[in-house]
């Protein structure tokens, strides 16, 4: 009897360590309530977002796991840049949950970059909930959005830049009008596409290769800053326009027209 009761009680510490108070602050983690939610969920970033209860169980064990995948964002510039990890109390702020569908807890919500944030513009997490799992699904859907940085105009200039037997001086002095141009949200990233033209008019179209592979080298060893690593990560970006394949560009083109249309449906 005594050993049955020893090892209940072991049981129930195990339980009880892997598990944890959804309602604290977790490191990385955004707590986001009725008045911030849109601040930091807004398509200007990713964000995987936790619908929870505080009196859920499976929410209790969720926050070891969370808790981890807040840190490792945060340690890695390449992800803490452009992916918003958060948690909101859906049981206080019932009209969260309403508004995005949440009939459940936890419910997990991926929103995509540049997306309307919806319950249609959303994605459920149905995943493991483990470290690896969120990792594995965050690194997955960053790949997929590699042109991020990306102004569609532009990316049409940038592959007749490299084409054979291309008037570069001329097709420079059309993206720097064609930059002049751009909306106000793209500025910035326009701005790049300049830049990266100019080098390659002196060093050669070599160049887009050789920079967006020095860059990647650079976020990937973990030296880098997190404020470099973002703009690093934006200068890739508009690179992969100048090296990529025209049959890719065409379909990144197409794939944007796509979600365009999407949204206006």
């Amino acid at each position: 009897m005594k050993l049955l009761f020893v090892a209940a009680l072991a049981a129930l510490v195990a339980v009880v360590s892997s598990s944890g108070d959804p309602t604290e602050s977790l490191p990385g983690v955004q707590d986001l309530t009725l008045d911030n939610f849109d601040k930091f969920v807004n398509g200007a970033k990713h964000a995987l977002v936790e619908f929870y209860a505080p009196w859920c169980g499976h929410c209790k064990h969720l926050v070891p796991e969370y808790k981890q995948l807040g840190e490792a964002i945060a340690k890695d510039p390449s992800l803490k840049n452009r992916v918003v990890i958060a948690k909101v109390n859906a049981d206080s702020h019932r009209s969260l949950g309403e508004r995005f569908g949440v009939q459940g807890f936890p419910t997990i919500k991926w929103f995509s970059r540049g997306k309307p944030v919806t319950t249609e513009g959303s994605e459920s997490y149905n995943k493991a909930r483990s470290l690896d799992a969120f990792l594995d699904f965050i690194k997955e859907k960053l790949d997929a959005d590699k042109g991020f940085a990306r102004v569609e105009a532009l990316d049409k200039l940038a592959q007749a830049f490299v084409a054979e037997g291309a008037d570069k001086d001329k097709v420079a002095a059309d993206v720097k009008a064609a930059a002049a141009s751009a909306a106000k949200e793209e500025a910035e990233n326009a701005k790049l596409y300049i830049e990266a033209i100019e080098k390659a008019l002196t060093r050669g179209v070599e160049y887009f290769q050789k920079e967006q592979d020095r860059l990647q080298r650079m976020i990937d060893s973990g030296s880098v800053a997190a404020g470099k690593a973002d703009k690093f990560a934006a200068k890739i970006s508009v690179l992969s326009a100048f090296t990529e394949k025209p049959d890719a560009a065409a379909a990144a083109a197409s794939a944007a027209d796509d979600d365009a249309d999407d949204e206006e449906v």
